[in-house]
């Protein structure tokens, strides 16, 4: 191989490892993608990633070519993921050349946001009654959730696309800060109401669930360091959230305003048929898939919560997450094969519904209240649910072998 031709090659393999990096792959799926390409590539590279950079270094005879990526984390994004995968297959198959592709990158990862400002706004409000819905509630809470639902999704238009400045870092405390205060100031106008079902569901779509779920799937697949960065960052959004929801009821707790006694019936239990194909179809705006793959968006998230609800009905909650995670983990990897596309499409939507973000969120709101006992135990349980998640989508990946790293 020419130094022209193995300098083309690393150029476009940096190029794509970050692309999948700013998509939202985990560590241990990037390593392995950009290792199997170095293979198909012919050329010896060692990859370690991060949540905010890449490593990596290139053999060329006796040269080490050694390279250093500095990536902001946002979050994962499925349509574009599809994007990069089907780039990166038509480049090894000889049907692109490496230049092409990398413009086809550029491109992909600097092309807007596929729904606009109301598909978004409705994103949140539907995602807030769906999940106040499944969290268990009344009518009461169901009207309450929308209409905080209504005024954090359009509070999320203002922020900011960069993870970086002060009201980035800030704005789940203010998101928190706002729900908090709505529910409490709603809670003392109308007593009947749930005021932790209607925060949580209210806030759900920023738990980060799913970043702590990846974090633990990153440990057990040896990658410490991303790993336990990643956890890290999952606790602190957490403490955000709890923070401002401590800030939002010390708030009302000032204000003095007459109650009225109203009695709100509870919501039947078939409401959750109608809603939940609704909430796992809010998966396709919260991960950015593509319009034309909300059916398979929507199937996911049925799916996985499907599973897991058997399961916990015959056994425990921790063996229901498992056997859930197993379900997902195996048909995510059916899907990749018969469809030819990313196994992420079908496995984040199909584990969303899974992942134990709200237990996070009472663990240190117990914390917050000097629980001491609860808040040590809701985070063990909280641990034990997300590993025994990560550990069924493992087994599921050993029943059906992935169609490849990605």
């Amino acid at each position: 191989m020419e130094k022209a031709q193995f300098l083309r090659r690393v150029k476009f393999i940096l190029k794509f490892g970050r692309a999948l990096h700013t998509v939202g792959s985990p560590a241990h799926t990037l390593e392995g993608t950009l290792q199997d390409m170095c293979q198909l590539f012919g050329i010896k590279g060692n990859i370690v990633s991060l949540p905010t950079a890449i490593f990596s270094s290139f053999s060329y005879g006796d040269e080490e070519i050694t390279k250093i990526e500095r990536v902001i984390p946002m979050g994962v994004n499925l349509g574009k993921l599809s994007e990069v995968d089907q780039v990166a297959r038509e480049v090894i198959l000889g049907r692109m050349t490496y230049e092409e592709g990398s413009d086809s990158l550029d491109k992909i990862l600097s092309s807007p946001d596929p729904y606009d400002k109301f598909i978004r706004v409705l994103c949140f409000i539907l995602s807030s009654a769906g999940f106040m819905v499944l969290f268990g509630g009344n009518w009461g809470d169901f009207l309450s959730s929308i209409l905080i639902g209504s005024v954090i999704g359009l509070l999320s238009l203002l922020q900011p696309t960069q993870a970086m400045g002060l009201v980035a870092q800030m704005f789940e405390a203010i998101i928190a800060i706002v729900a908090s205060f709505m529910t409490y100031l709603l809670a003392k106008i109308f007593p009947s109401l749930n005021v932790g079902v209607i925060i949580l569901s209210s806030l759900i779509i920023f738990m980060p669930g799913l970043y702590i779920t990846i974090a633990i799937a990153e440990i057990a697949t040896q990658n410490l360091t991303s790993g336990t960065s990643r956890l890290m960052g999952g606790v602190m959004i957490l403490l955000k959230l709890t923070f401002g929801v401590f800030i939002g009821a010390k708030l009302v707790s000032y204000i003095v305003i007459p109650s009225m006694a109203v009695d709100f019936q509870k919501i039947p239990d078939w409401i959750t048929f109608i809603t939940l194909p609704v909430t796992a179809l809010m998966a396709t705006v919260i991960f950015k898939a593509q319009k034309n793959d909300w059916i398979w968006v929507m199937l996911a998230g049925v799916y996985g919560y499907a599973c897991s609800k058997i399961a916990t009905h015959y056994f425990d909650p921790e063996m229901g997450i498992l056997l859930g995670g197993f379900c997902v983990g195996a048909m995510s990897n059916i899907f990749a094969r018969l469809k030819d596309r990313p196994s992420s499409l079908f496995q984040f939507p199909g584990i969303i519904l899974l992942v134990p973000g709200s237990m996070g969120y009472r663990s240190l709101s117990f914390l917050f209240e000097k629980d001491i006992v609860g808040g040590l135990g809701t985070a063990f349980s909280m641990i034990t649910l997300a590993m025994a998640l990560v550990v069924g989508v493992f087994l599921g990946n050993i029943m059906v072998k992935p169609r490849r790293s990605l």
